[in-house]
């Protein structure tokens, strides 16, 4: 009897420090791996939101943009010239005159449209102006500087420069070369080409997504005596 009481008392010694700094051990890299792995996946999903918002943005931009691009036409004046269809032509700012329908009729009416980044937020806006014609059809606008007729929000947060250092619009001549003076001959462009980093206002961020169109002006190759003044 008193030697089973002697070998029980042997048995529950307890742990060892060693023992118990290797369980420690075991345990911290247990802990490091699975909180290194709930990390990873956190920042795997968040990528993945900021990409799939991306490419949403990204495409209705696009499309907003090249349906109205594809319009741009010049405007008839009085006097038998014409004014140049770009009026604004710089790496965030994108302004011009379209004929487009935006009432659903059949009827047609020239607008004044202007595609511009908003620097702080990185959004796209897009501006509206209605022209006012006068008794023999040719149309007037007003200024780019003047209060719009609409004003809508395209998109974004959207990067200019791109990761890849590209402007948000390039301007394109009719041999497609890149106009470096287009702000101030825009009569000289026949496409543009659009740029759009969605996801940040900042180029390369994890989940960014990068669209890139060439539009060309249809409409206005025909018009040999455009007037290349910009509306200020």
């Amino acid at each position: 009897m008193i030697r089973r009481l002697v070998v029980r008392a042997e048995a529950d010694h307890g742990l060892t420090l060693i023992e118990l700094l290797v369980a420690m051990s075991l345990a911290t890299i247990i802990i490091i791996t699975v909180g290194g792995f709930f990390a990873a996946t956190v920042k795997a999903t968040q990528t993945d939101q900021v990409s799939e918002s991306g490419m949403r943005q990204a495409s209705n931009v696009m499309n907003a943009v090249s349906q109205y691009v594809h319009a741009a036409t010049v405007l008839p004046l009085p006097d038998g010239t014409y004014q140049a269809a770009i009026q604004r032509a710089t790496a965030t700012d994108l302004a011009f005159y379209a004929y487009v329908n935006l009432s659903g009729s059949t009827s047609q009416r020239p607008t004044q449209v202007e595609f511009v980044r908003d620097a702080s937020s990185g959004l796209l806006l897009e501006k509206q102006w209605d022209g006012v014609a006068d008794q023999n059809g040719f149309y007037t606008f007003p200024a780019l500087s003047s209060a719009p007729t609409r004003t809508l929000t395209l998109g974004g947060p959207i990067a200019s420069p791109t990761v890849d250092g590209r402007p948000l619009f390039e301007y394109l001549d009719g041999s497609g070369a890149v106009l470096s003076s287009a702000s101030t001959t825009p009569a000289g462009v026949r496409a543009v080409r659009i740029n759009i980093e969605a996801g940040s206002i900042a180029g390369g961020r994890p989940g960014n997504t990068t669209l890139q169109n060439t539009l060309y002006l249809f409409n206005v190759g025909y018009a040999t005596t455009s007037t290349a003044g910009p509306t200020p």
